[in-house]
Formats: C-alpha cells, sequence, structure tokens
C-alpha cells in the first residue's frame, strides 16, 4: 500500500474516533437500578464494606421521619421530578460520566416502638466520580443525620449538582433555644478533591496564618492543635487519638510510622505546595463572609475552633460545633486532619 494512502487512512480513522467523542465508560452502560446496585455493590471504596449491602431507593420510597427526609423534602423532590434512584453528570469536568445514586447503605438500625422490629434508618445520597484509572466515591449529605435533595443543572455548558436541604435557624449561643426549619439550595462544585460551594468569584486574600483545634467527644475523635504558618515553623499537638482510627486496624500502623512515641509536641517547615492548596480553598470559599458560629441539632459531637490571620494581621475566627458548618469547610478540616500526617513533623516534647 502506498506510504501516502496508509498515513490518509490513519489519519481519518483518528478523526471519525474524535467526532464519536469519548468512549463509553461503565457508567455510561448503566441503565436500570439493578445496575446500578450491583455496580456499587461490586466496588470497593475505602475501608467501609457497607456499599456491599446497598440498597437504591428513590426519595418517595423512604418512610418515616428518622431517615431525615421531611415531608416538605419529598414534596421539594416532587416538585423538581426528582423521583429516580440515580441520577449522571460529569460533575468534576473531567470528559468522564459521574454517578449519583441514593438510598440505603444500611448503617443505621433502629428498633420500632410499636412492633418492636428492626429498620433501617439511614438514607444517603452518594456521588461515584469516574476518575479514568479507578473511581471515587464521596458523600453528599450535607450532615451525618440530614439529607440533600439532588439535582443536576448547567452553568457555561458544564455539570453541577443543585442540593435542597433542610437547615435548622437556631442559634445554639442565643438566650433563646428555638427550632425551626428552612430549605436551602445550594449549587455544589468539586474542587480540591471534594464537593465545595460553587463560586464562580473566589477572594483574593494573603493568609500568614492558620490555627485549628479539636476537642473531645463522645468517643474517639482525635484532638489536636495545629499552628500552620505561611513561613517559619509550624507546629502540631497531639493530645488524644491521633494515632489511632475506629475500623482501620492499619491506621495506627502506617501514624506510628512516622510518629513512633505517639502523643506529644510535633515541629516542621510547612510544605510551601500544601499550605497554597488551603489558602486557595479558603479564598474559593470566601471565608471572610463566612459565619462565626455553626452547630448540628444533637448532642455528644466534636468542636472544632479555626483562627485565620490575613492580610497583614486581619483575623477571622469560625466555632463549628460537628465540623458541618458548610460542604466547603467540612473539606477544610479533612485537608488539617490530614496535615497531621503529610508533612514531615518532627517530636520535640
Amino acid at each position: 500500500m502506498d506510504r501516502k494512502i496508509f498515513l490518509f487512512i490513519l489519519i481519518l480513522i483518528s478523526l471519525l474516533c474524535f467526532s464519536q467523542g469519548k468512549a463509553p465508560s461503565t457508567i455510561d452502560g448503566l441503565r436500570t437500578d439493578s445496575e446500578v446496585e450491583s455496580f456499587v455493590r461490586n466496588n470497593t471504596f475505602g475501608t467501609s464494606d457497607r456499599y456491599s449491602r446497598f440498597i437504591l431507593k428513590p426519595v418517595q420510597r423512604f418512610t418515616g421521619n428518622t431517615t431525615g427526609i421531611s415531608d416538605k423534602l419529598k414534596k421539594v423532590a416532587d416538585s423538581l421530578g426528582v423521583t429516580k434512584s440515580f441520577y449522571k453528570g460529569d460533575f468534576d469536568h473531567n470528559g468522564l460520566t459521574d454517578l449519583v445514586f441514593i438510598g440505603d447503605d444500611q448503617s443505621c438500625q433502629g428498633i420500632s416502638s410499636d412492633t418492636k422490629e428492626p429498620y433501617s434508618c439511614d438514607s444517603s445520597i452518594n456521588l461515584i466520580l469516574d476518575l479514568g484509572k479507578h473511581y471515587t466515591l464521596t458523600s453528599v449529605n450535607p450532615t451525618y443525620f440530614n439529607f440533600a435533595i439532588p439535582l443536576v443543572i448547567t452553568i457555561d455548558g458544564k455539570d453541577y449538582l443543585k442540593v435542597i436541604t433542610e437547615e435548622n435557624e437556631e442559634d445554639p449561643y442565643s438566650d433563646q433555644y428555638e427550632t425551626a426549619h428552612k430549605l436551602v439550595s445550594k449549587i455544589l462544585d468539586y474542587q480540591f478533591d471534594g464537593l465545595v460551594e460553587y463560586n464562580p468569584t473566589p477572594s483574593h486574600h494573603s493568609i500568614q496564618k492558620i490555627e485549628f483545634k479539636t476537642d473531645m467527644c463522645f468517643g474517639t475523635c482525635p484532638v489536636f492543635t495545629l499552628k500552620l504558618n505561611t513561613s517559619g515553623l509550624s507546629e502540631f499537638m497531639a493530645e488524644n487519638y491521633n494515632f489511632f482510627k475506629d475500623g482501620d486496624p492499619d491506621f495506627e500502623k502506617k501514624s506510628h510510622k512516622a510518629f513512633k512515641k505517639g502523643e506529644g509536641t510535633f515541629k516542621s517547615e510547612i510544605n510551601r505546595a500544601d499550605f497554597q492548596n488551603l489558602e486557595n480553598l479558603l479564598n474559593y470559599l470566601n471565608f471572610t463572609e463566612l459565619k462565626e458560629h455553626y452547630a448540628v441539632n444533637w448532642t455528644d459531637s466534636q468542636t472544632a475552633d479555626l483562627i485565620i490571620t490575613y492580610d497583614n494581621g486581619k483575623i477571622k475566627k469560625i466555632k463549628d460545633y460537628g465540623l458541618s458548618g458548610t460542604y466547603g469547610l467540612k473539606r477544610l478540616y479533612n485537608l488539617l486532619f490530614d496535615m497531621r500526617f503529610n508533612q514531615d513533623w518532627k517530636k520535640v516534647k
């Protein structure tokens, strides 16, 4: 075959393949509830196996208030046409199809006061992202006990998740502690390897220092203080449960590999790229406009105190009981928790 003809055929084949778009992925091929359920159950996500028994359910099939789905939220779902148990879209904007699915992972069990029979009190909405070589899963629930109605929307040709949640309006720091509920709508963006509130106009503050302190909870919540400086030494003070994690027997081994003597005080020059990532996230969240107090409406949770020094001495303080103030703050807390183990800390006492 003539060399020019051969090259022309190769170019033509490449153009035809490109014109057809990307090759269909496994998620693209999922059509029914049973296919999605099987896909979710047969994939491994972290150390938990609870998704191996996941049951798909649309919002309308959940009964009772123990699941966190109120009649008000069900009416919202009906009005928006959210009647399916799964939806698709490219939510991390990498050209691959992702999966949002609703159902029951059976991680919460209760006993009926009437029949004395066990029942599941779980309701969850999750997002599986196709990263090409592997999948990653993240919860879309605003808190462990709250639910969000998902709606796939498009902004400037890109897919986003819009969620409608019920939030408590009470202020636990006020003299009058009253409970009221309001519907809140948020658009979520997958940024910084997690879900955060979509923000087309991030701020541009210069951050000099981030201080983060956690306290005890009813359980084994890690208690520690981080003092992260953009320049100079930073400090990690580990008080309790920093090298132990329920349900993960390898965690203690991995953490002690870096911190062989356990709890104590550590110092290090923080990796500049890691600090810059925290600064970029805080600016994406427009941190100066966040509230000073957040709180979940249950007890025995952990409190976090966040102090940000920025723009040559200005201070922003946030106290968050339950560590669930916003989607963006939850992502920030996860990154700060990780900072305990991904820096070159040296024990000083």
